[in-house]
């Protein structure tokens, strides 16, 4: 768990590195994890550096590259290779989904990746074209091999959605054990995402005969379940210091599932006070940088972001003490674990 020596909670620190990931799954939206984000946007590798230093000082250990996609981030290897070295993050996960990444895989490593994160929503091709909106499904399960050859632990995400895959995650389960893949992360939907600027929704709707996301909800204690009596251990775990609590079912070959329920409780600050969206899904799970330079608390409110861009020509304090101030609202951070709609101020009291 993320914390400073104080015991302060600390959240995730995820980076989106560029705005767009040539995908358009249709529980996703055009900028990834950012807040709506214009095309073609990318990350200054200083910059992200200077912001990981402050982040890494205040006590997070850990970054994860994300986006859009770092696949397509053309100093992907640069930025791993300095945070590493300059911001000493002793982690360092990168999240894909694009194909690109196998052939980046063995580069990735040997500048240090610590971890890489692949999505895989299903093992039928036809279904993969119809989810992401490209046909290059063989092509992703060839990167996730290439990764998994590197050495360095490979985590797959999969979205369980009610009608469309759920009835694929034994199997899915059993390929990636099979591939030598550490863990299969299985995520229930987002709920609340197409409350946002942007998302791919309509494709959605198009696709599946007038379905919204939450039709696609499946809670996923029943997933749990299938894998219970073959586990050797069922644990629990958090990602950070407020991340949602996920089961956690390993098996004697080492292999993992971790499946991550919202319905298992959330943290929430003082920034979600009044949010019409309270409670939600993602929550405070982490601090984000968004592309454009900005710091993003949650996935949805735009409105409470924090740009950053301008603080770069000033003399260094007015950074320091903007990410401080951030990070401050993690750590007044409260847990609830029921998804009742209450006021937030009612759990912040």
């Amino acid at each position: 768990m993320d914390r400073q020596g104080s015991g302060r909670l600390l959240p995730q620190f995820r980076v989106t590195v560029n705005s767009r990931c040539g995908r358009a799954c249709f529980f996703c939206r055009p900028s990834g994890e950012a807040v709506l984000t214009a095309a073609g946007t990318e990350l200054n590798v200083d910059r992200l550096v200077s912001v990981g230093r402050l982040v890494r000082h205040a006590g997070v250990t850990g970054v994860k590259l994300t986006g859009g996609d770092p696949a397509l981030y053309e100093p992907l290897e640069e930025a791993v290779e300095r945070l590493r070295a300059e911001a000493a993050f002793g982690e360092v996960e990168v999240i894909s989904r694009h194909p690109r990444i196998g052939d980046r895989a063995a580069g990735l490593a040997q500048v240090g990746v610590t971890q890489f994160n692949m999505s895989v929503d299903t093992l039928d091709p036809a279904l993969h074209r119809e989810i992401t909106g490209q046909g290059d499904h063989a092509a992703v399960l060839d990167a996730l091999r290439a990764c998994v050859a590197t050495g360095v632990p490979v985590k797959v995400n999969m979205v369980v959605m009610a009608g469309v895959n759920d009835d694929e995650v034994a199997d899915l389960a059993a390929f990636c054990e099979r591939e030598g893949v550490a863990s299969l992360k299985l995520l229930d939907v987002i709920q609340d995402l197409d409350a946002g600027a942007e998302s791919f929704a309509k494709r959605l709707a198009h696709k599946r005969a007038g379905r919204v996301i939450r039709d696609l909800y499946v809670p996923l204690e029943s997933i749990t379940a299938q894998f219970a009596a073959d586990a050797m251990e069922i644990s629990t775990r958090t990602q950070g210091g407020l991340g949602h609590p996920m089961t956690v079912l390993s098996f004697t070959s080492g292999f993992e599932v971790v499946v991550k329920d919202s319905i298992a409780g959330a943290w929430y600050g003082s920034v979600c006070n009044t949010c019409p969206l309270f409670p939600c899904h993602d929550a405070l799970m982490a601090l984000r940088l968004t592309a454009d330079l900005r710091l993003q608390f949650c996935l949805l409110r735009e409105d409470i972001t924090v740009p950053l861009a301008e603080l770069f020509d000033s003399d260094g304090g007015e950074l320091e003490s903007t990410v401080q101030r951030a990070l401050d609202v993690y750590a007044g951070a409260t847990f609830r674990a029921e998804a009742s709609k209450v006021s937030a101020a009612e759990v912040l009291s």
